[in-house]
């Protein structure tokens, strides 16, 4: 008997995660802004707004309520697009993969 496979919208994944960085890069092009009158804009470093927006650094919550005084877009979206990509990037993980098996496994004994 064959078995049927569910899957619910949590389980699909997009090939790549997309960094929210690529996002803010789109925005700064759309506004015609350059990445060094932004980082300037919101008081940071070129070289720091240029690692979010390469996915090498996270956009924190301070980071988010700047970004949100400089563009109007709510700080809440950026810091949620950080989580999502956080999550897609962990349960990508093999080893954390294998590791939360390990644990269900041992959760489902007790």
């Amino acid at each position: 008997m064959e078995t049927k496979t569910y899957y619910t919208l949590d389980d699909t994944l997009p090939f790549a995660p997309i960094h929210p960085g690529e996002m803010l890069l789109d925005e700064l092009q759309a506004r015609r802004l350059s990445q060094r009158k932004f980082a300037e804009l919101i008081g940071c470093s070129y070289s720091f707004l240029n690692e979010i927006i390469k996915g090498k650094r996270s956009i924190t919550t301070e980071t988010a309520l700047k970004i949100e005084a400089a563009t109007g877009i709510k700080a809440y979206i950026w810091v949620r697009l950080q989580a999502a990509y956080n999550m897609q990037t962990a349960k990508a993980d093999r080893k954390l993969n294998d590791l939360l098996a390990q644990i269900r496994q041992a959760a489902a004994l007790l």
